[in-house]
């Protein structure tokens, strides 16, 4: 008997719940994204259209660390039901790698956006100045700020991210990664338990949060590495997984296997997705740092030690992870 009906039906459940996985991850990586994009640029929603640079990255970036978790997720839920060989378990599993490998695809295929935001922080400063006329205020996009137009020309405003700190400054300008500003003609106000008033001749803040992709990795490069991750964290688990005993006590569904309640399926999708989400944020973590090709094997690795850890926890509660031996 053909063996192409179940298969071609257990690919399309696979993918079914890939596509469930992956809008609810990306979602969430995104929003976090969003929020870091409202504290870096406070005044965004009066000026939504100059956000459009900013927000192809996280777009892209919000698929790819989706994708990869949708990926944990689907895996782990289908090789917690499977009783089949090493083999076997990884043939079922493949069209799941493969839909990382489309989705990862369609990521490197968006715009990636302005990779030198700093370079266009500047610009907005720069423009806000050129558009003075006497002693108008003129607001600098995004920033919150404003140009004073008195001579000598001041920016003012409240501190980005900070809205209670006041500052005036004299010249301002960012890094190319957006990760330091140089100021000259500082002063600082800070009203709070204590009122401090700071003036400097010079300053330079550092360490702020980039947000962007690395741009040291091209498209295909990229696409290379997530995929060459997702593989390794496929492979480890098909390699290494083992169900536990099962315990058929729950509630049989139609075809007769058991079936835990909703919310501890939910909790065990919850765990499922650890090892993709630890690769992800190992992934932005090294984008951040502007880190070497190279060094992003350390994302393979945290993903395989989260593995281990996930598959720790079922070998302690069999009792409750038996009973996902259908779902």
């Amino acid at each position: 008997m053909s063996t192409k009906g179940p298969e071609f039906r257990s690919a399309a459940r696979l993918l079914r719940d890939f596509g469930r996985f992956l809008p609810a991850a990306a979602v969430v990586v995104g929003a976090f994204g969003l929020v870091r994009l409202g504290r870096q640029f406070p005044a965004a929603s009066s000026s939504p259209a100059l956000l459009v640079p900013f927000l192809l990255p996280v777009l892209a970036l919000a698929l790819e660390a989706g994708a990869l978790i949708a990926l944990s997720t689907v895996q782990l839920r289908e090789l917690m039901r499977s009783t089949a060989g090493l083999g076997a378990r990884a043939r079922a599993t493949l069209p799941v790698l493969a839909a990382l490998a489309l989705v990862l695809v369609v990521a490197e295929l968006i715009p990636r956006g302005t990779e030198h935001p700093g370079s266009f922080a500047n610009e907005l400063v720069a423009t806000a100045r050129s558009s003075c006329e006497g002693n108008a205020k003129v607001p600098v996009p995004l920033l919150g700020l404003s140009v004073n137009c008195k001579v000598p020309q001041r920016i003012e405003g409240p501190m980005p991210g900070v809205r209670s700190v006041q500052v005036a400054m004299r010249e301002l300008t960012f890094s190319d990664d957006l990760r330091g500003v140089d100021i000259v003609g500082l002063e600082l106000t800070a009203e709070r338990a204590l009122r401090v008033h700071l003036v400097a001749g010079r300053a330079r803040i550092t360490g702020l949060a980039p947000w962007s992709r690395s741009p040291r990795l091209t498209p295909l490069m990229r696409f290379a590495l997530l995929a060459a991750l997702g593989a390794a964290l496929w492979l480890a688990a098909s390699l290494a997984w083992r169900t536990p005993p099962a315990r058929p006590t729950q509630p049989a569904t139609a075809d007769g296997a058991a079936r835990g309640p909703r919310w501890l399926v939910w909790l065990a999708s919850l765990l499922f997705a650890v090892p993709g989400a630890v690769v992800a944020a190992a992934v932005i973590t090294f984008d951040q740092e502007r880190a070497a090709p190279a060094a992003y094997a350390g994302a393979a690795l945290l993903g395989l030690a989260a593995l281990a850890l996930v598959r720790l926890v079922v070998r302690l509660a069999p009792r409750i992870f038996s009973s996902f031996s259908a779902f």
